[in-house]
């Protein structure tokens, strides 16, 4: 913000008219509601003005706000904007001459319902989205050469960061796992049919324990305009389970089907595709602890529909339909089912899980693990793409991502033994895994694991009788061979 020369609330209003309802810190805009709010300037000069604003639903998505009659409307239509049910800081206006003296705020409910926490007047309004930040220490010393000499790299030293990157998912909805403390609140979540529960594990060190959705019919989220959506669940069959069960949006509904053991898609009543799989139901004494869980999922895009299932997310097939309008989504069974998770994300827009910055001592701050792809729109603000067309994600892109670690090297970094540095790194995505980083040689320099507790010894006894050491180190303690404490020497 820099310098904030007026912070006003949303609930300290002036006047206003219409239905409003307010609280400590902010109004929620009713029917024609409408608040209004003066403030007074010092000086005249350029300015920048903040709002912050809660869309507390899909449907309740739009709010107008005006500076001097200068009218701002504020929408939004994307289901996977991450600040959905929370608060977000928008701008109203960038460098905005005003003058010193009296001006006024108005604000007006474009959809009824939407939130107004309040405004400030400042003089550089600027946010960016983050996954969080951590700094490292790096401390690079002289270790003793094989002729008994302490050396350091010849040159420089590198940087090299252990990295765990997965694939891209679609951009995030709807997370649901059952485990909130007030699960299905009624103003998100209605039943269509049937009953539901939540059933919770006896945990109370835990404040989100594992749960599970358990019953039959239809429940959905409380909105009526899916249309393009990719919706996963992981369900499973008590032991007297049959039918089908699975996920839906509108009259598509994606199901595995226990009596004939098949993965299908219907359209209303119409089958159009399958695939064939195995299908177990899980006895009542297994069924909270050791269920038997099937993942299956949908991604809908237009006038087609992709159908996937398992652990790996993968593709089984694709069907072109008609005369598809969209509708309510979430989880249908014809019998009582299971299910313990529900997610709910955008059909076009993937979120990927690769990218991560580095600053280095000298300030320089450099991107590792961004994969370039073709025929996708970036949004630089959430550091999330869409495809141009309907294609898998895996076609934009020529590099794998395995489930193994990642290296990623630096430049050469001229670094003097004896001294402390520091590193940033600053997570672009979610979902990345940064287990270590390495300082070595910039000539070169390995990595090596020795587990087993041959190894470790016969190190352990070069270190002592060759190089004439005190001692070894060992990293990463909780996956070494445990016969290793057997084979230490006992210390004194």
């Amino acid at each position: 913000f820099g310098n904030i020369f007026i912070d006003r609330l949303g609930s300290n209003y002036d006047s206003h008219a219409g239905i409003i309802s307010d609280s400590s810190q902010m109004v929620t805009l009713g029917e024609n509601g409408e608040t209004t709010y003066n403030f007074t300037l010092q000086s005249s000069g350029i300015y920048d003005i903040a709002v912050r604003i809660g869309f507390p639903f899909w449907d309740k998505n739009s709010i107008k706000i005006q500076i001097d009659s200068n009218e701002t409307t504020f929408n939004e239509n994307r289901l996977w904007w991450p600040y959905w049910r929370t608060t977000c800081w928008l701008t109203l206006k960038k460098n905005i001459s005003l003058t010193a003296g009296a001006h006024t705020i108005k604000v007006k409910a474009g959809i009824p319902g939407v939130q107004f926490y309040g405004f400030r007047v400042c003089s550089d309004f600027r946010q960016s989205s983050s996954a969080g930040e951590a700094e490292f220490l790096l401390a690079p010393r002289k270790f003793k050469g094989v002729n008994g000499q302490m050396v350091e790299p010849d040159r420089a030293f590198k940087l090299t960061t252990e990295v765990l990157r997965r694939k891209p998912d679609s951009a995030l909805i709807w997370y649901e796992d059952f485990r909130d403390e007030n699960p299905l609140p009624s103003n998100y979540w209605t039943t269509l049919s049937g009953e539901w529960e939540v059933w919770k594990k006896d945990d109370f060190n835990n404040p989100r324990p594992y749960a599970q959705l358990d019953g039959k019919g239809e429940l959905t989220w409380r909105y009526s305009d899916f249309k393009d959506i990719h919706i996963r669940a992981r369900i499973g069959f008590p032991q007297n389970g049959s039918g089908r069960a699975g996920v839906f949006c509108g009259d598509l509904f994606c199901c595995l089907n226990y009596t004939s053991q098949r993965l299908e898609l219907y359209k209303s009543n119409s089958l159009l595709g399958s695939y064939n799989v195995q299908i177990e139901r899980t006895s009542n004494a297994n069924l909270r602890t050791a269920p038997n869980l099937y993942t299956i999922e949908m991604r809908i895009r237009n006038n087609s529909v992709r159908v996937y299932s398992g652990a790996a997310n993968t593709f089984r097939f694709k069907v072109d339909i008609n005369d598809f309008s969209g509708g309510y989504a979430g989880i249908r069974s014809d019998n009582r089912m299971i299910s313990d998770l529900l997610r709910l994300g955008d059909a076009w827009t993937y979120e990927p899980y690769e990218s991560v910055d580095i600053t280095f001592p000298n300030g320089n701050t450099v991107e590792f693990g961004r994969i370039p792809r073709t025929e996708v729109t970036w949004d630089n603000e959430f550091q999330v793409f869409k495809v141009n067309n309907d294609v898998e994600e895996i076609s934009t892109r020529n590099d794998d991502i395995s489930m193994d670690y990642d290296f990623f090297h630096s430049q050469e970094l001229p670094l003097i033994a004896g001294n402390d540095y520091t590193v940033k790194i600053k997570p672009k995505d979610i979902n990345l895994w940064i287990s270590r980083l390495f300082l070595g040689d910039a000539d070169g320099f390995s990595i090596l694991y020795y587990q087993d507790v041959d190894s470790l010894v016969y190190w352990a006894n070069e270190a002592a009788y060759r190089w004439k050491l005190r001692g070894i180190a060992i990293w990463s303690l909780g996956q070494e061979d445990m016969r290793v404490w057997e084979a230490l020497p006992k210390q004194i």
